[in-house]
């Protein structure tokens, strides 16, 4: 039982899926393990794998559930000392706008993530993200999209169901990722271009896999952001 606030910790917003979030705590302390554990960083995470299907809910226009749910876990994160809170959901952005102001203060956007990196880049990648984050077109409507939309790849309509069923919902239940790698590459073949963005939380457990050292390149926001929560910069 915690006796008040952990100072000076990073809040994570979990099980939106599961292994996802679970995968994103282990990137967190793989970024250097010849520390001392007691000088690792401090990480509160609340996973809740009980909060509804956020593609469903949305496209079906059931937003109120998830969004009380998604207030009350950020609130309880504030509470715990979070200053800081990453949510390990793409999908579920789309309720920013609508959150408290106290709370939206202290989350990270990962779509802000991604811009800042595509920009500095400015390199062209395919987006992996789910059906339906393309749907309610997330990345088309954020402030920075005009600026930086040259570099983002869309797949056309019958990739992006394939890359929503058959690359990023089994990575849900299965602890193995390498099965989806030879899809990915596939796909990248046929977009011509060697980078892919990181547009699903899902997505981040493959892409440890898929750009290891063997020409892929990839912007993963969790993966620029567990770096950042391990130099303290966040």
């Amino acid at each position: 039982m915690l006796d008040g606030p952990i100072a000076g910790s990073v809040g994570v917003v979990g099980g939106l899926g599961p292994m996802a979030s679970a995968e994103f705590l282990k990137t967190i302390y793989e970024c250097d393990l010849s520390e001392r554990e007691q000088d690792l960083p401090k990480v509160i995470v609340i996973s809740d794998p009980t909060f509804p299907d956020r593609t469903e809910a949305f496209l079906n226009g059931r937003t109120d559930d998830l969004l009380e749910r998604l207030i009350v876990v950020l609130d309880r994160l504030a509470q715990l000392g979070a200053s800081k809170i990453i949510i390990c959901c793409v999908t579920i952005h789309y309720l920013l706008p609508r959150l408290p102001q106290d709370l939206r203060d202290r989350v990270i956007s990962l779509l802000d993530v991604i811009f800042e990196h595509v920009e500095q880049s400015r390199t062209r990648g395919l987006l992996i993200c789910s059906s339906g984050t393309r749907r309610l077109e997330l990345f088309e409507s954020h402030p920075r999209w005009q600026a930086a939309k040259e570099f983002f790849v869309l797949p056309d309509e019958g990739d992006q169901e394939i890359i929503h069923r058959e690359l990023i919902y089994p990575m849900k239940t299965a602890v193995a990722t390498s099965g989806g790698v030879p899809l990915l590459k596939s796909l990248l073949k046929k977009y011509q271009v060697d980078s892919f963005i990181v547009g699903c939380s899902e997505v981040h457990m493959i892409a440890k896999l898929a750009a290891n050292g063997n020409g892929t390149r990839c912007i993963d926001p969790l993966a620029i952001l567990a770096r950042g929560i391990y130099e303290k910069s966040i």
